[in-house]
């Protein structure tokens, strides 16, 4: 009859075995996906490989090598989160602010420093939970949503 010790480490090396292989095998779900896809056409962002996924580090949606000051795209996930921080930065990006965003519940963070969008912040937007928006260098119009008021987490405008 095995021992209890040798019993209980062979649960704890399964159970660590498993949980490392169910995290490691986690992809953006095809709702986040398809909210991705009509963000890039709100953006005129043209470059993203729908093909592959977003998390995954692959060519079209990360520069391996990125020009400083440049991001082609940053997702970071969160340990309960599918991802948080959404970062587009000196793009060159010739469309508006995406009202789509919205389709993306677990977003607390937009950097969309240095590009050539237009138009003014989405009024959806005030129904995010979202931290910081970065919006600095752009073609940007209008006043600010009052409904951006009712993001009682926003910290950062």
């Amino acid at each position: 009859m095995p021992s209890i010790n040798c019993l209980l480490s062979s649960l704890l090396i399964a159970f660590t075995f498993f949980t490392t292989l169910t995290f490691s095998a986690t992809l953006l779900p095809n709702n986040e996906v398809e909210a991705l896809e009509e963000i890039a056409e709100t953006l005129g962002k043209t470059d993203w490989n729908f093909s592959a996924d977003p998390c995954g580090g692959e060519w079209g949606w990360a520069t391996k090598n990125p020009v400083k000051g440049r991001k082609m795209l940053s997702l970071v996930a969160a340990p309960t989160t599918l991802f948080a921080m959404l970062v587009l930065k000196t793009q060159n990006l010739p469309g508006s602010l995406p009202p789509e965003l919205v389709k993306l519940p677990y977003l607390q963070e937009i950097d969309f420093t240095r590009n050539y969008l237009d138009g003014s912040i989405p009024p959806e937007w005030g129904t995010m939970q979202l931290v910081n928006i970065s919006l600095i260098g752009n073609r940007l119009t209008g006043s600010i949503p009052k409904e951006l008021g009712n993001i009682s987490t926003l910290a950062n405008l």
